[in-house]
């Protein structure tokens, strides 16, 4: 019988019954480390690992004598690289190595599972649900939800089935607040989210839990649940309050809770959270007139990115009242909000700012003249003489806009060479040289971003991400990082800086990084790989304001915001960045 077909004919809820026997602490089906292995591996075969990973070139015997080493941190590294190089050969050795002795090799093993996507370990991913010690459950959960319908039944069952009771009666109520979330969030990845099984967790005692069911009923906008998350709309945890926020939008709650949402919005309006705010704004603003009065007090909120956010949302509560659109354009001076409406106001053409554009193409700051042209806005339909006449102006990013407008070939951009999706090849001494600086150092360095409003402290993450983070600090050595711009800042998701042709123009670097998958992931402050498609890494990298469980698995996280929180939650698009220095 081909293995996991058990899970497709639902007899799920039978094997479960028996898992945590199966599963329990201690039981190993994994050879331990043998004496006939040299304790001390070369720093040659720590490269090649690095090297077999970075150039996705299995290497069967190198993985099988590394799982046989007995350094603990190589065999741990060496499951991880299992998934990331996809070395589908040595899948069952991942399987059985959900059971090993420590829980970091086991647990790098479930989440190496879980980006393989190996549906034929769903039988063992349950089982470590139900019987691993905690970090080996959370992974494996998470694994579940990574391979898709296949592990919807083990999901399903492990969280009640709907039950009521099920925060108390289900297999998971036994696990700790880390897994039972895990659990539940995984059910977003599901092709259809069984939201009936997520809704009863919204009442669990742990605020963990209840974020990651407010969560996927509010990143789904799933009308069956919004009704559920109106009883954490004052929940203490911040974002839970953000999800609840997020889920009261008219679409998920459509004509019969609407009423019960806009009230609910109005208290979360003036949330003391910044980030709730934000969501609350958008949510708002879908109900259009009904709600115009009640989103007009943010436009003196303290917080630019709650603004930003409202005049981006502004034309459904707005519509074509002339007089409101006037009196939020004096409300607000700064760029980025006024980028927004105009960027609106364009597209509705309502006979407001006459001469704005003008007056901005004239300004001394180059963003200004950037955002007269319409600076890429959808929708932008800029005077063709003020971008024949800017397609001489002093700045290139400037000519390069205005070259745009016109629909002309940016020339400068044809002279680069396409970019490779292969990463650059390396010498064996290139990923020696790695290991020995980041592999076999304890310390994390930190890198320091500095802007307008103040600087960003960032620990990086040289353990996991070695390549992505050697790429980082060389360009910020290099001087690369300078003058730039924060291109894209999406409010309460996203900061985004490192385009290069943003500030100096000078192109993209030529290189391409792959993905480094880890364990790490998407919590707030976080820095991660920006990319447009598998193995696609460049100079550009981003920040979280917030959680975002859905990148998990899908782009690099190589950091972590330790210090000016508060300085990144102040940047805006079109902020500068004036440096990024590693010492």
């Amino acid at each position: 019988m081909r293995p996991g077909t058990w899970w497709e004919k639902g007899a799920a809820a039978l094997v479960l019954l028996g898992l945590a026997a199966c599963g329990r602490r201690g039981a190993s089906t994994v050879a331990p480390a043998t004496a006939a292995v040299p304790a001390a591996v070369t720093i040659s075969a720590d490269a090649r690992l690095l090297e077999m990973v970075d150039q996705r070139r299995p290497d069967t015997a190198l993985v099988d004598r590394l799982l046989a080493d007995a350094d603990a941190t190589r065999r741990a590294r060496t499951a991880l690289a299992i998934g990331q190089a996809r070395i589908r050969l040595r899948y069952p050795r991942l399987r059985a190595l959900l059971v090993d002795g420590d829980t970091a090799i086991a647990a790098n093993a479930a989440y190496a599972i879980g980006i393989a996507r190996d549906y034929e370990a769903v039988p063992a991913l349950a089982r470590a649900v139900m019987g691993a010690p905690d970090a080996v459950a959370r992974e494996a959960a998470w694994a579940l939800g990574e391979v898709g319908e296949m592990g919807r039944d083990a999901l399903v069952q492990t969280l009640g089935n709907g039950a009521p009771n099920a925060v108390s009666r289900s297999p998971a109520a036994a696990r700790a607040p880390a897994v039972r979330a895990a659990l539940v969030l995984a059910t977003f990845k599901l092709r259809e989210a069984p939201i009936a099984v997520v809704t009863p967790w919204l009442q669990d005692p742990a605020p963990e839990v209840v974020r990651a069911a407010a969560y996927v009923v509010a990143r789904l906008r799933a009308p069956a649940g919004v009704r559920a998350l109106f009883a954490v709309t004052a929940h203490d945890d911040e974002e839970v309050r953000q999800y609840a926020a997020r889920a009261f939008a008219r679409l998920a709650a459509g004509d019969s809770l609407g009423g019960r949402a806009r009230e609910a919005l109005r208290v979360l309006l003036r949330d003391e959270s910044e980030r709730v705010r934000i969501n609350a704004a958008q949510s708002a603003a879908s109900y259009g007139p009904l709600m115009a009065n009640a989103v007009d007090s943010l436009w003196k909120d303290p917080a630019p990115n709650v603004r930003v956010a409202l005049a981006e949302a502004y034309a459904e509560a707005a519509g074509r009242d002339v007089a409101r659109w006037q009196r939020a354009w004096d409300a607000d001076t700064l760029l980025a909000v006024r980028r927004a409406l105009l960027s609106h106001l364009r597209r509705s053409h309502l006979p407001l700012v006459a001469g704005v554009e003008a007056e901005w193409a004239g300004r001394a700051d180059w963003r200004y003249r950037v955002a007269a042209l319409g600076g890429g806005d959808p929708g932008s339909m800029p005077d063709s003489a003020l971008a024949r006449r800017l397609l001489a102006d002093a700045d290139p990013r400037v000519r390069r806009e205005a070259r745009a407008r016109l629909g002309e070939r940016d020339t400068t951009v044809a002279a680069r060479p396409p970019r490779s999706s292969a990463p650059v090849p390396r010498a064996l001494e290139e990923y020696e040289h790695l290991v020995e600086q980041y592999w076999r150092t304890p310390t994390r360095p930190r890198a320091f971003i500095d802007t307008d409003h103040g600087t960003i402290t960032i620990e990086l993450f040289t353990h996991e991400a070695p390549l992505v983070v050697e790429a980082f600090t060389r360009l910020a050595r290099e001087g690369k990082y300078r003058n730039t711009i924060f291109h894209r800042v999406v409010p309460n998701f996203v900061v985004q800086d490192g385009d290069l042709a943003s500030g100096d123009g000078a192109p993209e670097p030529p290189f391409s990084l792959r993905e480094s998958w880890s364990r790490r992931r998407h919590g707030r402050g976080c820095l991660g790989l920006a990319t447009a498609g598998p193995d696609t890494g460049g100079s550009q990298y981003y920040l979280c304001h917030s959680t975002q469980p859905h990148l998990d698995g899908g782009y690099t996280v190589f950091g972590q915001v330790v210090d000016g929180f508060d300085v990144m939650d102040r940047i805006v698009r079109g902020d500068r960045m004036l440096q990024v220095r590693v010492p």
